[in-house]
Parts: C-alpha cells; sequence; structure tokens
C-alpha cells in the first residue's frame, strides 16, 4: 500500500511534499516540524519551515546552532553544499545524544526561500545501521521536494 503523498505545512506556500516509503509513519509535532520514521526508529527524517527574522542577514551557522540548541547540539564541525529538490543550501554535520544517551549522527540541511524563511530538513542517523536501513533513509529523503517558491 502506497501512502498518500503529505504535504507540510498544508497550506501556503513553500511547503514540502513527501512521498513516505513503505512503512514509515509521519507525526506532525507542536515546533512546526513533521516527522518521519520507520518502524524500527533506528533513523528520523526532521522537516520544518523556520520562518524568524532575528535570523535574517545573519550566517546560516547561527541559524543551524539555534535550531540544534534543543536537542543539545553544539557544534557542527563539518559543513558542505547540500540541497533539497534541487534547491540549494548547506549540509551541518555533527553528533548529538538522544534521550536514551544513544549517540545519533545529525545532518542537517539549511535551504534559504526568503531572507527570513528557511526550509530545513535533518536526518538523525543512529551508528552500525545495516546497509538495507540506509536504503531506506535514502528512499525517503528522495521522496522529500519543496514546492515550487513564489
Amino acid at each position: 500500500a502506497r501512502a498518500d503523498d503529505i504535504r507540510f505545512p498544508k497550506d501556503g506556500s513553500p511547503a514540502f511534499l513527501i512521498k513516505l516509503p513503505d512503512g514509515w509513519i509521519s507525526h506532525e509535532d507542536q515546533f512546526n516540524g513533521i516527522q518521519l520514521l520507520p518502524s524500527d526508529h533506528r533513523t528520523l527524517v526532521y522537516l520544518s519551515m523556520v520562518r524568524d527574522p532575528q535570523y535574517k542577514d545573519k550566517p546560516l551557522m547561527d541559524l543551524a546552532l539555534a535550531i540544534g540548541k534543543p536537542s543539545n547540539i553544539t557544534e557542527f564541525p563539518r559543513q558542505e553544499p547540500g540541497a533539497i529538490s534541487g534547491h540549494s543550501g548547506t549540509t551541518f554535520i555533527g553528533k548529538m545524544h538522544n534521550d536514551k544517551g544513544t549517540l545519533l549522527d545529525v545532518k542537517m540541511v539549511i535551504i534559504p526561500l526568503e531572507p527570513d524563511l528557511w526550509a530545513t530538513e535533518t536526518l538523525l542517523t543512529s551508528q552500525n545501521l545495516t546497509s538495507a536501513q540506509v536504503e531506506a533513509l535514502h528512499t525517503a529523503v528522495d521522496g522529500v521536494s519543496l514546492t515550487s517558491l513564489k
């Protein structure tokens, strides 16, 4: 059974269009974000639209650290170019511990959309994933796109 495509946020533009892989679930949270999870919960894709005038004209690293702060992410030692469905931005790479103390790899892609609006896609992955788990994560990420911008 193919899950229906999800539009997040439901109204307005820009928005994410999400094709959920079989066996994955989505969960919207109170922080204007949506989590995409496989049944084993070893990986997580977190998508959000962030509008915050206070980060206009600031380095993207400032925004990445502000987004990471509630999860106790204090640094992103690596940066590289990133993109979501052809819209380019920056990928911030680091690590964090979840509430169970498990070390997770963090990959946060931030795409500037307007001077004070960013699309973010954060991948949280357990260490030592199987090739099938990595493949499923790639399928999930490939299923995420951004609606055409205004």
